[in-house]
């Protein structure tokens, strides 16, 4: 079988989840500060967008990968 390939921002949406445990580590440290969660709340809408983009990009391979023959 083959292994399926790793989706077009699978590696930039793994990089928002780091920041963002990053900046819960952060904040738990006690140092909480507004342009800190403005960060972490840039980082949480990357993950949300580039979910969005992988769902898009799979949905168009699907429809563009010819289906088995019917005989």
């Amino acid at each position: 079988m083959e292994r399926p390939s790793a989706t077009k921002w699978f590696r930039l949406r793994v990089a928002c989840a780091v920041g963002v445990l990053a900046g819960l580590a952060f904040e738990l440290s006690g140092q909480r500060s507004w342009p800190w969660i403005l960060l972490q709340a840039v980082l949480i809408v990357g993950i949300i967008v580039t979910s969005a983009l992988d769902l898009r990009d799979l949905r168009s391979r699907r429809k563009a990968t010819p289906g088995p023959p019917f005989e």
